[in-house]
């Protein structure tokens, strides 16, 4: 019997098995931890420094530029190059974007200023859970009925003029398409009653798409998803990687033109899933 939920997936389950490396990529991969390591020890307690600073008195740029600064030169350290299109937002709004690795946190946050909403789980995951947890990650449970407390602590965390992040596939993919949104969690547009156009919230649709560079490199190289295992793609990426990875800022899309969040969520979809095709087009007219 299909699942309510088979909507939402594709066929695609994959375990990567574990990472083909020469001597010199691995050597090379060591180099980057054994840097990487000590560089993000040393700004963390200049990063609570500035974060105790914006929560007294309100500064909040020298916070920003500490983050921005670590996450790019976390990409540059994964062999990433980072390409932006479109106009950043400058109002407080919901960004919702495609999903593809944990590499798309590192590109969003070295761009924008936004609050992430992930999965419970994260806050388990060895370095990565803790460095969410100070850059003041909202965890969310993915049960229906856990939705309205999530919606209203988000709608609190805007309230103080933050803007939030989420991804509505619900979980990541290949990075060559883009999986049906999940409707539930844009009702924090419509405030947590029933959906009205007395209020208006900003919806920032965000498409990231990954090119990897060189023959050696499939087409969905930085994907990652199903069963694969997190420190096995990292040391792909951390050994291997090379190529870019481009943020495409869409047109903002307004909630009161919207009759429900189910037709809001198909609307973003259907313009981050537009944009991921055409890339995938192009890239595959260069490639062959």
């Amino acid at each position: 019997m299909e699942s309510p939920d088979d909507k939402y997936l594709w066929e695609a389950e994959r375990e990567e098995p574990f990472p083909e490396i020469s001597i010199l990529q691995g050597f090379l991969g060591i180099i980057k931890l054994l840097f990487f390591l000590p560089f993000t020890l040393a700004l963390i307690p200049i990063f609570l420094l500035f974060k105790y600073l914006y929560y007294k008195a309100g500064i909040k740029v020298p916070m920003l530029l500490i983050r921005k600064f670590w996450s790019r030169v976390a990409l540059k350290l994964c062999g990433l190059q980072l390409f932006v299109n479109g106009q950043c937002f400058s109002r407080v709004c919901i960004v919702v974007s495609n999903h593809v690795s944990w590499l798309d946190i590192l590109a969003i946050q070295s761009v924008t200023d936004v609050i992430f909403v992930a999965k419970s789980e994260v806050q388990t995951w060895p370095g990565l859970g803790f460095l969410a947890q100070l850059a003041d990650t909202l965890f969310v449970e993915r049960k229906p009925q856990k939705i309205g407390f999530h919606s209203k602590e988000a709608e609190e965390i805007m309230s103080t003029g933050e803007s939030i992040c989420f991804f509505p596939e619900g979980t990541s993919s290949d990075g060559l398409r883009v999986l049906k949104f999940r409707s539930g969690f844009f009702q924090l547009a419509y405030g947590n009653g029933t959906e009205q156009k007395s209020r208006v919230t900003y919806i920032q649709p965000l498409s990231l798409f990954y090119k990897p560079k060189g023959n050696d490199k499939s087409v969905d190289f930085y994907g990652w998803w199903g069963s694969m295992s997190l420190l096995s793609h990292m040391i792909k990426i951390l050994c291997k990687s090379s190529g870019s990875i481009t943020l495409k800022f869409h047109e903002q899309l307004r909630s009161d033109n919207f009759r429900t969040r189910k037709h809001l969520a198909g609307q973003a979809e259907k313009i981050i899933g537009d944009e991921i095709a055409r890339n995938v087009r192009l890239y595959e007219s260069r490639v062959t």
